[in-house]
């Protein structure tokens, strides 16, 4: 079976400990090829491709798209960029694998999946949880029935910001106009709970600015103190519909938390999740048996990538696409519906499906 050949730009924090780690497990089973890395800093993407055994570097996208050989381009580029590179990739003849969210608008993202489908190229969008075991399996025993009507859920998608992480990166612009808390976290927790419920049919949200400023304690950047220039605390209650609700919360102000991840409650049973989604157990409740039990969940593949896996899966062997550009931009509305209706006080009815 033929290999992936693929393109990466964007060498930045998530590149390093994601994509590339998980491209070359790729690379090591037989499925692609890592033909070209590229990076506004050349050295950057010269380091990264040594490290990774890419064929060769770029501090240029439009050389890369033009000499590089390759049919898929990882994009990881910032959040403001994710339109113009993926526009780009798709009129050059590349199919598109996006890091989330998939653009800042819904009318982009919109435009994007028109260059998509004019192109003949497959456009994915992460987050990935909708392909992981986890998330499967939970939306799997819901639509068995396991806990009958689902009524609400309670999905956790907050820290305590990125500035107190060890990672080699200056955080401040986490804090600046064009992020938030939502777009970085919350798409995580949104990502899940759609993969299991379905879409959103309408939202509201309360946001505020809960420090003015803050000081990074950890990594390089250790003492650098960041003005807050947008809200960091952000809550989102979702509608589903048929009296189906979900509370998310987004923000930087959990220092630590015991509570479950994601919990799920419905009319017969709970269904929990305990721990980070990688190593995490799964509960089940069932209220005519009264007890809780442990379900057993298949193993995550020995992948860190595990977005890009699926894509490269059904590039290879034709099967259905779940990271879908109609998925990414139904979460792009959500995330972009959230602070106007913060700042409005009103509830915000969604206009996209997937």
């Amino acid at each position: 079976m033929r290999k992936i050949t693929i393109g990466l730009v964007g060498t930045g924090t998530i590149a390093n400990i994601m994509h590339l780690p998980g491209i070359k497990t790729m690379v090591d089973n037989g499925k692609a090829e890592l033909v070209a890395v590229c990076d506004v800093f050349a050295e950057k993407a010269k380091e990264a491709a040594e490290k990774f055994g890419a064929r060769t570097s770029y501090g240029d996208l439009d050389k890369m798209l033009a000499e590089g050989d390759f049919e898929l381009l990882v994009n990881n580029t910032p959040i403001p960029q994710h339109f113009a590179v993926s526009t780009k990739a798709l009129k050059a003849g590349r199919h598109v694998y996006t890091q989330k969210p998939m653009t800042t608008g819904v009318d982009e993202a919109t435009e994007l999946i028109a260059t998509a489908k004019q192109a003949g190229k497959i456009l994915a969008s992460a987050p990935e949880h909708p392909v992981r075991p986890m998330i499967r399996t939970i939306h799997d025993m819901i639509r068995e029935g396991a806990i009958g009507k689902v009524t609400f859920a309670r999905v956790i998608s907050s820290h305590d910001g990125p500035e107190k992480h060890d990672v080699p990166r200056d955080s401040t612009w986490f804090y600046k106009p064009g992020s938030n808390p939502i777009l970085d976290l919350g798409v995580h927790g949104l990502s899940q709970i759609t993969a299991i419920v379905g879409p959103v049919r309408r939202l509201v949200c309360v946001s505020g600015r809960s420090q003015d400023t803050r000081m990074t304690t950890r990594g390089a950047f250790k003492g650098k103190q960041i003005d807050v220039e947008i809200d960091d605390n952000s809550l989102l209650t979702l509608d589903f519909g048929d009296a189906r609700f979900a509370y998310l919360d987004a923000t930087y102000c959990v220092p630590a938390s015991l509570s479950p991840r994601l919990e799920i409650h419905g009319t017969e049973g709970t269904l929990t999740v305990v721990g980070q989604l990688r190593d995490a157990q799964l509960k089940l409740y069932q209220t005519a048996k009264d007890e809780w039990v442990d379900v057993e969940v298949p193993p995550n593949p020995d992948n860190k990538d595990l977005g890009v896996l699926h894509l490269v899966d059904t590039l290879r062997e034709g099967g259905e696409l779940i990271l879908t550009a109609e998925r990414g931009r139904h979460l792009v509305e959500v995330l972009a519906a959230a602070p106007e209706a913060a700042r409005t006080g009103c509830a915000v009815e969604m206009k996209t499906t997937f």
